[in-house]
This record gives structure tokens, sequence and C-alpha cells, in this order.
């Protein structure tokens, strides 16, 4: 197998989980970190109105940003779990590691091309895809050598794949980016005076929602004067963009460990009867 092989699975992941964004898109969500990019999952959370009538003295829907602003900067790693539609039907990404992409796992579900999950550790890539996942792969590109052998196991990308290839496209890190980028056209109407703060929760916990001058876009943040972010949603999501996607493990030290009897792609023969690996 030449090592040009392995460069199509990648690159229908990264093509696939951009169009969920947040960043990762498969790896590569987020390109241009100026633009909006972007275990066993729960589903993105979901918010209700709370009823709890407090006098205290809500901040402005501005306010309440900027804080939210100040806090995501502060952000070395978090958990995403995020939709490209409102529907729990539409293709899912789970994407959990360090904001500067080292460590990262990635769990990526559609109907249209399968499951895969994809950690990257420094300059290594490890993919595991179902059966499904890799029938897209061959769909997508017939000229690749048939990798069905390849489902339900992990394999390691040979180095010589990333050679034109940017290793910060593996990144969670561009949405935030573009979220505290104040000349954002979408995310600036967050601050804009017509936008509105009210009382919320997500997931029990309290929080403020504020919705942009534009009603697209909705951002929850913890109501606990920390103002983490809790949740996003965008009627109106761009190619690179979460249409709905929740935040949590804020600051985590997240562990991704290696896969044991990785199939190593740019040694290895995929017929050489190495076992499926968990």
């Amino acid at each position: 197998m030449t090592t040009t092989a392995p460069l199509r699975p990648l690159s229908v992941a990264s093509t696939v989980t951009a169009l969920l964004a947040v960043t990762l898109s498969g790896c590569t969500m987020g390109s241009d970190a100026a633009a909006p990019s972007r275990s066993g999952a729960a589903k993105p959370a979901s918010s209700s109105s709370s009823s709890s009538s407090s006098s205290t003295t809500l901040p402005s829907a501005t306010a309440a940003w900027s804080k939210t602003q100040d806090r995501i900067d502060a952000y070395t790693s978090l958990r995403v779990d995020g939709r490209d539609a409102m529907d729990e039907e539409s293709p899912r990404a789970i994407i959990s590691g360090d904001l500067d992409t080292d460590p990262s796992d990635i769990v990526f579900t559609s109907d249209e091309i399968g499951n895969f999950t994809l950690r990257r550790i420094r300059s290594d890539i490890y993919l595991k895809g179902d059966d499904a996942y890799w029938k897209a792969v061959a769909e997508d590109d017939p000229t690749l050598p048939d990798a069905s052998s390849f489902a339900d196991r992990w394999v390691k990308a040979p180095a010589s794949t990333w050679e034109d290839n940017d290793l910060d496209d593996l990144s969670i890190k561009p949405i935030f980016d573009a979220m505290t980028d104040d000349s954002d056209p979408k995310w600036k109407t967050l601050a804009s005076d017509d936008a509105e703060l009210t009382r919320d929760t997500v997931d029990g916990v309290e929080a403020y929602k504020i919705t942009g001058a534009d009603g697209d876009t909705v951002v929850w943040a913890s109501a606990d004067g920390k103002y983490n972010l809790l949740k996003i949603e965008d009627a109106s999501p761009g190619e690179d963009e979460f249409a709905l996607a929740s935040f949590s493990r804020w600051n985590a030290k997240f562990e991704v460990t290696a896969p044991k009897g990785a199939l190593d792609l740019g040694s290895a023969d995929p017929e050489s009867g190495t076992e499926k690996t968990t």
C-alpha cells in the first residue's frame, strides 16, 4: 500500500467533521482561526426555562457575553458534543482534549458515512472506523485499494501522510477564536445593544441565556459568576459550524492514549492477519 492511501480516509473524516464543526473537522474544522470554524456520548445538553424569581439584578447581555468571552479565553481544554442540525438524527461529533490540539479525541457518528473514532497524540494519528465508514471511503474514491479489512480496527497513519497537511487543523480551538473575536459577524451580535438576556437552566444548571441581535445565535453561560460556556444554538450555521453544541469539562486533564495493537499503515499490510483491536 502506498503512503497516499491513508490520506483519503482522513480527508473524508475531515470533510465530514468540518460540516459539523466546532473545530475539528476531521478533522479539519476550522482552517481559518479568524472565522467561525468551530465516551459514549450523552445527548447535547437540553435547556428549559427557569421559573426562579430571584431579586438579583440581571447583567446586561453585553456584559454577560463579555465575561463569557473572557472565560472562553482562559480555556485550555474541554469537551464538545455537537450536531450539524437541531434534530437528534443529524451527524454528531464529540470532541474532547486540549485546545492546542494535543492530545485530542473525536467520536463521530452518522447514518450516512458510518462511525469513526480518531485520536491525536502529538504527531501520531489513530483512526478506527466501522464497516459503513470504510465503505463510504471507498465510494468517495474508487481508486483506493480495498480497505474493508480495516473495519473495526485501529489504524495508525504514517507520518508521511501529514507532510502536506496542517496538523493544526486537528483542533477544537478555531470556534473559540471566532467567539472571542469582536469583529466576527456572527458572534458580535451577542454584544449588540439589541441582544437579550434571560434566566434559564441547562441540564439543571442555572444559566444566562444570551440571544444575539440576529435572533439566530444563542449562547448559554453559567450563572454562578464563572460564566462557563454551557451550550450554543445556531439557527443559520455555516459550513464549518455546529447548529447545536454543549460544552463541559472545562480545563480538565484529558488522558488520550494510543490504542494497543494499532495497524501501522506505514509498514503493515491490511491483509496481514492482524486481529481487530479495541
